[in-house]
């Protein structure tokens, strides 16, 4: 039996469906538009972010909700982290730096790092330094994130997917695309940003806790489509 205070889980279940997905590959950094709100730039990465991109990395506090789950061991191990991210991989996703609008201080990174995730479709996340927590700027980021996100052309495409994510029985007919976050749950703090952001709780299942492949870790699974619109909007 599932406790009070957490929903239960189920196990995964696969479906085939059609849906749309962004036109790959991304737009490449020299051409790719930058995004702003009102306290933030959501811009391309930089070698010259390997400072305080570093710096964010090496804060346990930041690190723990990682599925890498410890900071990076040196700079040269976030240089290599960098590098993934940098052209020629910048088309491969829909990845940002966070910088202040004000002064372009880099304070985060945050976007879409994965096409096929736990449950088949997109996902997104997003990573700030601790100094900067508990100032909005994470909710700030996914709501203008999610602006970006839907301006990006679509083509049809089949996809697998888990069967919560689904609106409609019929699997044969067009379905909602989705774009997903996952947290662990006990990461109550980005639960809450997602859901001041309008997304809706679809998923929770077990997994092996990478940190510790002989305990198992509860995950939730959030879901937004094109409709989702943050608490704050009209």
């Amino acid at each position: 039996m599932a406790s009070a205070s957490r929903p239960a889980w189920t196990p995964l279940e696969w479906v085939t469906v059609p849906t749309t997905l962004p036109v790959l590959p991304f737009p490449a950094y020299e051409v790719r538009p930058r995004f702003f709100s009102d306290r933030l730039c959501l811009r391309e990465l930089k070698e010259s972010d390997i400072e305080l991109l570093a710096k964010l990395r090496s804060q346990p506090e930041v690190m723990k909700w990682t599925g890498q789950g410890r900071p990076d061991v040196d700079l040269s191990a976030t240089r290599t982290h960098l590098a993934t991210m940098l052209p020629p991989n910048d088309v491969s996703m829909f990845e940002f730096a966070i910088s202040l609008k004000a002064t372009d201080e880099f304070i985060g990174i945050g976007g879409c790092h994965k096409m096929n995730g736990e449950l088949g479709w997109p996902v997104m996340g997003y990573m700030f330094r601790s100094e900067f927590w508990g100032q909005g700027f994470a909710t700030e980021f996914v709501a203008c994130f999610l602006d970006a996100w839907w301006q990006l052309p679509r083509e049809e495409a089949k996809l697998q997917v888990d069967r919560a994510t689904v609106n409609d029985e019929n699997n044969s007919q067009l379905q909602s695309e989705c774009l997903i976050a996952v947290t662990v749950d006990d990461n109550t703090a980005s639960q809450n940003v997602l859901r001041k952001c309008g997304w809706s709780l679809v998923k929770v299942w077990t997994e092996p806790d990478v940190r510790d492949p002989s305990k198992e870790e509860v995950l939730y699974g959030f879901a937004a489509t094109a409709a989702t619109k943050p608490q704050r909007w009209p």
